[in-house]
């Protein structure tokens, strides 16, 4: 597939200059109202968390955005950590390959890989921009899906996140690319908290997000670029799985108090 950044079809300069004026003008203070709008994101970074449950370490999840020749790729690996490893000895891992356009982040091929289960998982998503439309492959077995402008996948939408919340907004919504069909994520912004950590005490936005009976929890730190220092999902009743910021390179720190 081609990555290419979509652009317009030809216009008739000579039939209809000032229409055609005016219409070029209207594209330029759109595209300048994006970019001034797009908080820049960190180019790089790395940052681990330990998951846990019921106080115990149950895995690891390394964070990672590197630059990718002319593209970025964001990568999320879950190990197995402790007393989930006499359980399984599998791992999570996820890739999102993605450029820039307009000033955000636009996925281009999205990949995800589980081990850990007893039938391996393997997911894949081409984003073809310029048909509009998203080729899905799950463990061998393609379809496709209309594309709509803004879709992000399952993981880019975090990085979404990190750019948007300095904007202020009282809820986020992102068309999300999940499970063979487009999906929507609301995200209620609730506020903010002082978050401590072995890293220090940091402001945090709390954002919670609800899709049916599994509840998100995630803690953003502003002296981090907004990214998550605290993350928490519950499903029912059951105890909550928390994952903790314990080390994070390529972001940072502004105005970070000291753990007391």
């Amino acid at each position: 597939m081609s990555y290419s950044t979509p652009t317009p079809t030809s216009l008739r300069y000579q039939q209809h200059p000032h229409r055609n004026l005016s219409f070029l003008l209207c594209i330029l203070l759109l595209s300048l109202g994006g970019l001034a709008s797009a908080v820049p994101l960190p180019q790089q970074f790395t940052a681990v968390y330990a998951v846990k449950k019921n106080g115990l370490t149950i895995g690891e999840t390394k964070r990672t955005l590197r630059r990718n020749g002319d593209y970025f790729q964001f990568e999320s690996i879950t190990r197995p950590k402790g007393v989930a490893r006499l359980f399984t000895s599998g791992q999570v891992v996820e890739r999102s390959l993605w450029d820039f356009f307009q000033g955000l982040p636009r996925p281009l091929k999205y990949t995800y890989f589980n081990s850990g289960r007893k039938k391996k998982r393997n997911v894949q998503l081409d984003f073809d921009w310029q048909k509009r439309q998203v080729i899905n492959t799950i463990n061998g077995e393609p379809w496709k899906m209309p594309l709509e402008y803004g879709t992000q996948d399952k993981l880019l939408y975090q990085l979404r996140i990190m750019q948007d919340l300095p904007t202020d907004q009282p809820r986020l919504r992102y068309p999300i690319a999940d499970g063979g069909k487009l999906k929507y994520y609301d995200i209620e912004v609730m506020g903010t908290e002082r978050i401590r950590t072995e890293l220090g005490v940091f402001d945090a936005v709390r954002l919670r997000y609800i899709k049916g009976s599994r509840k998100t929890t995630m803690w953003c730190a502003r002296q981090l670029s907004y990214l998550p220092v605290r993350i928490e999902q519950q499903k029912n009743n059951d105890s909550p799985v928390r994952a903790i910021l314990t080390s994070v390179t390529g972001i940072s720190p502004r105005n970070l108090a000291t753990v007391r």
